[in-house]
């Protein structure tokens, strides 16, 4: 099983490397314009290949679009909600098999149970799906975005302010850049 996924992920890392050059781009690619003797080189992202990438392997398009912590995050919750979803499948097959057997003592039991299991199977599977989507969705964006001049601002910061309608009341803003 693990030599079957292995040659699957780098079928699929070799795919999307033909996927970006089928589409005239590649991971790297470095553009160079030039303004009156000024010559700038910004790095870009394939969007497709990010959203190709997110669907492959969770947080790989994150990863490509150097949006590490998110990766990592996506990567976590895919894998979280993929092993509770075969957790209940296991569990949703052995109460199956119970109340498919007609010398068991308790069917109907096994039948609500089967019919529980199957039920949280299936919300974790919808989850999934919604978090594969939204990891999409975000690698696609990001690397449309990638270089999108934007403020550097990395620290944290909490301020106080005083409200305006002439009361002692005081406001707590809290400010966590991503």
């Amino acid at each position: 099983m693990k030599k079957i996924f292995l040659l699957l992920l780098i079928i699929c890392s070799c795919w999307f490397g033909l996927v970006d050059k089928a589409c005239g781009q590649t991971g790297e690619e470095v553009v160079s314009t030039s303004v009156t003797k000024i010559d700038t080189t910004l790095e870009r992202k394939s969007p497709m290949g990010a959203l190709l990438r997110s669907v492959a392997f969770p947080g790989w398009g994150q990863f490509y679009n150097r949006r590490y912590f998110k990766g990592v995050v996506v990567f976590g919750a895919e894998t979280t909600f993929i092993t509770l979803a075969a957790i209940e499948w296991n569990r949703m097959i052995k109460h199956k098999r119970n109340f498919q057997n007609p010398d068991y003592p308790d069917r109907y039991w096994e039948f609500e149970q089967f019919e529980f299991y199957e039920d949280r199977r299936n919300l974790f599977l919808w989850i999934t799906a919604g978090i594969v989507f939204l990891s999409m969705f975000d690698a696609y964006v990001d690397a449309h975005l990638y270089n999108f001049d934007r403020e550097e601002v990395r620290d944290f910061s909490i301020s106080l302010i005083p409200e305006t309608n002439g009361g002692n009341d005081m406001r707590i803003v809290f400010s966590i850049p991503f």
